[in-house]
């Protein structure tokens, strides 16, 4: 006879989600959780000056600028959304303190492919609930992606 050490409870959704995004992390008791989160992405990408510099100019005719950079530094983020019944929001909780979360990048293709994971940083304060009136919370956060570096000069 087999003994029951711990229960867990899964939620299929069969839906066919807008904006599929699979997020899973390392909980607080050394486990792992997942999640799809489907009701809001959005894609943005801060960029930073790697060096500036001010160039000295002999020929000012043809000059084409008296100052330059070396290249940039660029860090994509993504703003995703999902709704979450309220029963479900410590696990949410333990998503936002987690030092280990990765993403899958192949949400199309992982059944046959194989699963490919990249880590990400959920980004500290970024974690929004809202209310609504039923028995659901709309979740928004965002994720820190991997840092890209343009080849410099």
């Amino acid at each position: 006879m087999a003994i029951i050490t711990e229960k867990k409870k899964i939620k299929i959704d069969h839906e066919c989600k807008d904006f599929p995004i699979y997020l899973t992390w390392l909980n607080g008791v050394g486990g792992y959780d997942s999640w799809l989160f489907f009701k809001e992405r959005t894609e943005t990408t801060r960029t930073k000056v790697s060096n500036k510099y001010v160039k000295n100019v002999e020929d000012l005719e043809n000059a084409v600028a008296t100052n330059d950079i070396t290249g940039k530094d660029i860090a994509p983020q993504m703003k995703i959304g999902g709704r979450i019944e309220a029963e479900d929001m410590d696990g949410m909780q333990s998503l936002f303190e987690s030092p280990k979360v990765m993403m899958l990048m192949n949400p199309d293709t992982w059944e046959s492919d194989g699963a490919k994971w990249q880590r990400v940083i959920v980004k500290a304060g970024s974690l929004l609930t809202f209310k609504t009136r039923t028995s659901y919370l709309d979740v928004r956060l965002t994720l820190e992606l991997n840092y890209r570096f343009k080849q410099k000069e």
